[in-house]
């Protein structure tokens, strides 16, 4: 009799028509639905119908389970939460934050208010700046102390991983054993926070540390290191304004040198100082010579009529008369003519005119070329950065960190609203299955 047995369960649903639409998607349905799924308080299902081969009934009592939605709760929120609790109100250790505030300055200076200063006051007026507000240097150094730049820079005199790994430290939030350097970057970016305000270019830097002392010692570090980044953009800077400057002047007094060699060369092969002065004095000869050949020829003439041609003073006084003609010959040949050794003052006074010119071409350059080294230099040492610290880090009293029931609170709504999400479309998808 109990070999033909069929099992007949009457199912909680009545089934579906067949081409009936699907049951439209209610979102406070579904919530109830998953109200009652949480709680336990479904609908109970109906007993399954036995019936055997002779027509005998038999009811078989359902089966009792915990709900799934009760189960993830407990799982997802209620032991994390217990959990995270319990790490913040016993194990978590306490963080002292130490801050400081410094703004990045720059010197300028007006070059016109300096030419005029020049014109009317001493030099040590011309030298008065101005402090203005830097911009793109804050976000420097801001980025500086968020680099793994300034942890080598800070390892060289300080032991951060002994700093991050105090005994006072949990287990939690210390930094594991034999972190690789990318890994205390990455910390010291949790443990170290750098602002800029836009509007003032103040930059605020936080340091968290186990220990007051460890959180101060940190501060005057980073502050110290950002100085020193300063100093270095700024003699880098100065060292790229002056580079072209000083070249310029370099390439200048060469051209000097070579106009002064070139001329001093000239001046050896001639034979003397000054073309101008050789030809004003040639000049000279030449006219008291010619003035002297007038006066004999006056002479001579007068002579002629009254005394023979053979006389001694008319041929002496010819004899005299050629010498000079041969004298003003030679004088005008070596000053404009054809001079036996080949060189003529007028040659030799345009050829040392040219030298001079560019002598005096050249110098002119290199004065110049001082001059815009002496404004760069200027210009160079009046746009310094510094960095100027009116909030100083001081010694922690209190343990800021952690928020312990904060935190415990904030995780425990955290993991409430994510499983409520991840249950409520749960809830959706199986009521969309009937």
């Amino acid at each position: 009799m109990g070999e033909n047995q069929e099992l007949k369960t009457d199912e909680s649903r009545p089934p579906r028509e067949a081409g009936a639409p699907a049951p439209a998607f209610s979102i406070r349905g579904a919530s109830q639905q998953l109200a009652q799924r949480l709680t336990g308080r479904r609908e109970a299902p109906r007993p399954a119908i036995i019936e055997d081969s002779v027509g005998q009934i038999t009811l078989a009592a359902p089966r009792t389970r915990p709900s799934a939605y009760l189960i993830s709760f407990i799982l997802f929120v209620i032991v994390p939460s217990l959990v995270a609790s319990l790490y913040f109100a016993f194990l978590a250790s306490d963080q002292f934050v130490a801050e400081a505030r410094f703004a990045v300055h720059t010197a300028q200076i007006d070059m016109m208010q300096v030419d005029k200063m020049k014109s009317s006051l001493s030099s040590a007026a011309a030298t008065m700046t101005s402090p203005s507000m830097a911009g793109q240097e804050a976000y420097i150094i801001a980025t500086y102390i968020r680099s793994r730049a300034i942890v080598d820079d800070l390892s060289k005199d300080t032991d951060l991983r002994a700093i991050f790994r105090r005994p006072e430290a949990d287990f939690w939030a210390r930094l594991k054993d034999k972190a690789s350097a990318e890994e205390l970057v990455r910390y010291w970016n949790g443990m170290v926070t750098a602002y800029v305000d836009a509007p003032s270019g103040v930059v605020t830097v936080s340091v968290r540390a186990f220990r007051p002392e460890d959180a101060l010692a940190l501060s005057n570090a980073i502050i110290k290191a950002s100085e020193a980044l300063a100093n270095e953009v700024s003699a880098r800077a100065r060292a790229d304004a002056m580079k072209n400057a000083e070249s310029e002047v370099r390439r200048d007094e060469g051209r000097v040198q070579t106009a002064l060699g070139d001329l001093r060369s000239f001046r050896d092969s001639q034979g003397y100082i000054d073309p101008g002065s050789a030809a004003t004095t040639t000049g000279t000869l030449l006219t008291g010579l010619m003035g002297q050949k007038i006066k004999l020829q006056n002479d001579l003439f007068v002579a002629t009529r009254a005394m023979s041609p053979e006389a001694p003073t008319i041929q002496s006084a010819k004899t005299r008369l050629e010498a000079l003609d041969h004298q003003i010959d030679d004088l005008k040949a070596k000053l404009t003519g054809d001079s036996p050794e080949g060189r003529t003052i007028s040659a030799s006074l345009a050829r040392f005119e040219s030298l001079e010119m560019q002598r005096i071409f050249s110098e002119k350059l290199y004065e110049l070329s001082q001059e815009g080294l002496e404004r760069a230099r200027q210009k160079a040492e009046m746009q310094n950065i510094y960095v100027s610290t009116f909030v100083p880090p001081a010694m922690p009293e209190e343990a800021k960190f952690p928020e312990r029931f904060s935190m415990s609170v904030i995780i425990a709504l955290g993991l409430a609203i994510v499983w409520g999400i991840l249950a409520l479309t749960g809830a959706v998808i199986e009521d969309h299955r009937y």
